[in-house]
């Protein structure tokens, strides 16, 4: 487990108690660094607590204290995105040759990355691969498991990129849980081919509800209507993939 901390004495440049809270960590046994801004714990979860609270009690003593904790991988066993079930049915490497099919690419946007699941599988295909998303928790894991690959905070609606930046632009099971239109408008600004995951259009009882899931029918009305033409779909068993690239 990995825990990102930061104490804050109420009584502004008071730093006894930050160094009381350091002391406690020295003494803890778990393994630490310490930046400027920051301190990074690692190692047993029960452990991490324990310095945690004993690091806190010690700067209270100094008066009172405000502790920022930031479990970044805390549920890394129980990563959603990296469930066998999961990876199995949306087989990442597989999802991203078919994403590239017919292209000459050499990088790629992985919108709503979560943990990297597929920044990782383009990196694996030699591209230049960047994820994204607004979570940081979740770019805390994708960083430490994906080598390959580099990852932004940031949102879909707004990217942090300029014009054409990548070949191709991946919602990768992301579209419908964001404003689809400046989402999609976006990709295509920043890349010349767009491609869109979703899961099928039916009730199921892993995945979105019915509700939340995009037909096919849907996703061509939402790129008519971001992009001016409808996508290319691709429809398997499992999931749909759309493809939409600029003239």
């Amino acid at each position: 487990m990995k825990a990102l901390f930061a104490l804050y004495p109420l009584l502004q440049g008071d730093y006894r108690a930050v160094e009381k809270a350091l002391q406690a960590l020295e003494g803890s046994g778990v393994d630490h660094r310490v930046f400027p801004t920051h301190t990074e714990l690692s190692g047993e979860e029960d452990k991490v607590f324990a310095a945690l609270r004993e690091a806190f009690r010690r700067a209270a003593e100094e008066g009172a204290v405000v502790l920022w904790a930031l479990l970044t991988n805390a549920c890394e066993a129980r990563d959603p995105f990296r469930q066998e079930e999961r990876l199995r049915r949306f087989p990442p490497l597989a999802i991203a040759q078919k994403a590239l099919e017919g292209m000459e690419a050499k990088s790629a946007l992985d919108i709503g990355t979560g943990t990297g699941v597929f920044a990782e599988a383009f990196a694996r295909l030699g591209l230049f691969a960047v994820g994204l998303d607004p979570r940081a928790d979740r770019l805390e894991v994708a960083r430490a498991k994906v080598k390959g690959a580099r990852f932004v905070e940031g949102r879909a609606e707004s990217l942090p990129f300029p014009e054409g930046s990548f070949d191709l632009a991946f919602f990768g099971l992301s579209l419908h849980h964001l404003d689809p239109l400046p989402a999609l408008r976006e990709a295509a600004r920043v890349a010349r081919r767009v491609a869109v995951l979703e899961w099928p259009h039916r009730e199921e009882a892993v995945g979105p509800p019915l509700a939340r899931r995009l037909s096919p029918e849907a996703l061509e009305d939402l790129f008519r209507r971001a992009l001016g033409s409808p996508p290319r779909l691709h429809l398997e068993a499992d999931w749909v993939l759309a493809l939409w690239e600029k003239d």
